[in-house]
Formats: C-alpha cells, structure tokens, sequence
C-alpha cells in the first residue's frame, strides 16, 4: 500500500505541473513552465468542479502476480494511431505517458497484477488462430472498430452483458452496447480504460481569425442557441472560399471553406439523426440507408461538399493527380479553410503548430427541431476491447477491466481531456463545453462497421464524381444489402 500512496502522490503531483504547463503553453510566446496563483486558482477550481468520485463496485482482489495480457491491434510507429499505455516504464513528464504509468503502475500494486500489451500487425489473422484453437492465451483484445465488429460476428468474443463488468457506471461507453448489440448480446466495449476510443470521434474544428475577418457569427453561439445546423453550416463554408491567387482556378493554394476526407459521410448522416442499418424491436437490423430522410441529407451535403467551389476534399483530389493523402493537413494547418472535419488524435498529428488559433464544435444536427447531437465513431481510427471467448477464468478478466476502466477514469481521462484538451490544444473554454457535448454523443453506424452491402462505399465513390442517387445505388447494391443482413442476423443469432 505505501507503493500505492507514493503513485498517488505523484499523480497529483505530475496533474499538477501538467495543469500549468498546459495553461501557459496557450498563451501567446509560450513562456517557461511555472505555477502562477492564477493556475494554483484554475487547480482549486477543476478539483471542486469534478464529478463526485464514485466507488469502485468490487471488493479488492489480489490476482497473485499473474499476467493480464492484452492483444493490441497494431499500426505504424509515428501516426499518433497506436495503443502505447503499456510500454512507459517511467514518469518522464509526458502528459499522457505519465498518466499511463500511473494508472498501470496503481493496478498492477493495488490487484497484484502484471499488465501486458502485446502489439501485433496481423490482429485478424493470430487472433483467428487463436480461438479457432481453443487457446486461452490473451485477456482481452483490443481492435478497431472495424476489425471489432468482424469479430462479433464471427463469435469470437464473450458477451459481456453476461459478465460482471460495471457496464451501467461512467467509465464505460453505454452508446456503444446499444448501438453495437445484436438479438440481445453485446461484444464489444469502450469507455474510459484507453483514450483510443475518444481520439477517433468525428468533430469539426473551425479557424478563428478566417471567421472573424469574414465577420461569421460564431459557431459557439449558434450551438448555444441550438441554431448549429446544416443550412447554417453550408452557409458559412459557402462564404469561406476565396480565389486566393486570382488566378480563377481553385487549387490547394487558395482558401476553402471546407477541407474534409472520405469518410466524413456516414458522421454526416449520423449527425442527422440516421443511420444506415438500425434495429427492431428484437434487437435484429434492418437497412435504412435509402429512405427519404437520408437522400435529403445527401443532397444537403452535395451542396458544398463535393463542389470544389467551396471544398477541398482530400480524396477527390488524389484522384486528381494531387497527394491526397495529406491535403487536409497542408490546408486547416496553414490558416486557409474555415472547417476542418477531423478527429481529436489530429490534434496531435498535425495541429500543435498551428499559428491560428482554432475552436471545436460538434457535427451540426440536421435542423433545430432534432433533440441532441450525434458524434461518430469512426470505423478505422477508433478502438474498442473485447473480451475473447476462449478465456476460462471470465469474472477474473472481467473485474481487471473495470478496475482499468475505473482507474482511467481517474487518472487518464483527465489528462488528455480535462486538461490537455481542454486547456493546451484547443486554446478557449467554449470548446471544453464543446468537448463534453461530443464525447458524451458518441453513435454507431451497424452499416458502416459491417460495410453492409459496401452501401457506403458505393455512395463515397458516387459522391467523388458529384452523383447523389442514393436509391438507384440501393436499386443496384440490394442483393448484396439484403444477404448482408441477413447473414448478420444469422451469425449473431448463432453467437447468442
């Protein structure tokens, strides 16, 4: 227990000292790292505005020194994308890599358990072997979405409805068991364990000097009057672009009022309130991808989106000879597009330098009648656990992960969240509040984690070429669509 209260200690301490470095980091010239009283008072403020702290729902438990040993599905060193919580070995001052030490560190003494990441580039095919084996040799696994969903279906993941994971308490992400639940199961979870699972939601971030010289309300205000919608979103990318070289031709050197990527669609359609596949009464999905709701907001976004007038979508512009793989990052960075579809983990990838100051705000809802915002997570860039069905000992595996959960929630969470994002990189307050409104409105798209019919992708590659018939799409796709879903149905059905 002394080690535990040594760890503690320097939590507070290490929050401390982020707190102040974060806050003196946003001001104009930087300026050394020193706690001033006006940071002592922004500390004494945060520690009376935090939630009350909830207890932990299960009685101690000393796990004997066993290993506890995660299968992480592994991406490229250097694109900010991989899970890292388990190789610091260290306080080094880092913000996130202290955190990560911390909250191991305080599991692995309090439970007497060693934590373990195990980092593959081939998650489909070991993990496949693996349970296909009978093999008992991972805890947990922790996948993109994507590869997250494949799983579920296959049964290759314990339901954990029917473990004694705390799933109804703040550190676990209620909307990902609701949405991603199939006849009366759920496979796959998320929360507060891993920050992964924030870093790929989909957001906007907009350029405050270009808002204020074209002299645009301010998006804050208009999501404070529950005015933040698409027809007031396209009017503002409409009047972001100029011709900046007045050479009459729009290229990546002029200014947009919109720069996006691909995969913006299905956050679009979300935000609206839709989704391409939902679910009955038994819990069992359906396709909704051509009603009339979902055309209407097609064309909404084809107003602007893919008319280069007003957009510079990175794909597109691949596919016109230019480096569509980075055009997003040349342009929002360099002060010269009004919005910005994005993720959190963008921050870190390509906005530190930024010189312009920049503010967040959710995906618009649909119009002013639609009740709440909806907040994507994305099918490539996000994470989530899954608890393997070959494990023999589930309330073991279970309890460590809500003690993960649980901890995070303590220690990890607010480092990149509450302090980190919400006081280093996103430079105001507004955007705090923005920040809770999104990570609080997190939605699943079945038919994007699934690629039902490959209806989405049919629909990107229509969009590229500034085509929306989204039913003659469905007319032709709907074999595909109907075998899809019923195969779904089928494989869940079997799992259950």
């Amino acid at each position: 227990m002394r080690k535990i209260r040594i760890i503690l200690a320097v939590i507070l301490a290490s929050l401390t000292l982020i707190l102040a470095a974060c806050n003196t980091a946003g001001e104009e010239g930087g300026g050394p790292d020193i706690i001033n009283n006006n940071q002592v008072e922004d500390a004494e403020q945060a520690e009376q505005q935090a939630e009350p702290e909830l207890e932990f729902p299960h009685e101690v438990r000393d796990f004997g020194g066993e290993s506890f040993r995660i299968l992480i599905d592994r991406q490229w060193d250097g694109n900010h994308l991989d899970i890292m919580d388990f190789e610091v070995e260290e306080i080094t001052g880092d913000v996130m890599d202290d955190a990560y030490y911390s909250r191991n560190a305080l599991i692995e003494e309090k439970y007497n358990v060693k934590l373990e990441g195990i980092r593959v580039e081939d998650i489909t095919g070991l993990f496949t072997r693996t349970v296909r084996a009978g093999l008992d040799e991972y805890d947990a696994v922790a996948p993109r979405l994507m590869n997250a969903g494949d799983f579920a279906a296959k049964g290759f993941g314990l339901n954990v409805l029917d473990t004694i994971l705390s799933l109804e308490a703040p550190w676990w992400d209620q909307n990902i068991i609701s949405d991603m639940s199939m006849a009366g199961a759920a496979y796959i979870i998320a929360g507060d364990l891993f920050i992964k699972h924030y870093d790929g939601i989909a957001m906007l971030m907009f350029n405050k000097r270009l808002l204020s010289d074209l002299q645009l309300d301010s998006p804050y205000n208009l999501v404070n009057n529950n005015e933040w919608t698409y027809d007031n979103f396209n009017s503002m990318v409409k009047a972001g672009t100029r011709d900046l070289d007045g050479d009459g031709v729009m290229t990546r050197w002029d200014q947009y009022g919109f720069v996006t990527q691909l995969d913006y669609m299905t956050s679009f359609i979300n935000a609206a309130g839709e989704k391409l596949v939902s679910k009955d009464n038994d819990d069992l999905p359906y396709f909704t991808g051509f009603s009339d709701k979902i055309v209407s907001v097609l064309d909404k976004m084809l107003e602007v989106y893919m008319d280069d007038t007003y957009c510079m979508h990175r794909d597109a512009f691949g596919r016109d000879g230019g480096n569509g793989q980075l055009v997003q990052f040349w342009i929002f960075p360099e002060g010269r597009s009004l919005f910005y579809w994005a993720f959190p983990r963008y921050i870190e990838l390509g906005l530190r330098d930024m010189e312009d100051d920049f503010g967040i705000v959710p995906i618009p809802k649909w119009d002013s009648n639609q009740t709440r915002y909806y907040a994507t997570l994305n099918n490539w860039h996000s994470y989530t656990y899954m608890m393997p069905v070959t494990i023999s000992d589930i309330d073991r595996n279970a309890y460590i992960l809500d003690a993960m959960a649980y901890h995070g929630r303590q220690i990890i969470k607010p480092a990149y969240y509450n302090i980190c994002l919400q006081r280093k990189h996103t430079r105001d307050e507004e955007s705090a509040a923005m920040l809770d409104i999104i990570f609080s409105s997190t939605v699943y798209d079945l038919g994007t984690v699934f690629g039902v019919g490959n209806y989405i992708g049919d629909l990107e590659a229509a969009h590229q070429r500034n085509n929306n018939n989204a039913v003659s799409i469905f007319d032709r796709g709907e074999p595909r669509i109907d075998r899809d879903i019923e195969r779904l149905i089928e494989q869940f059905s079997e799992n259950r």
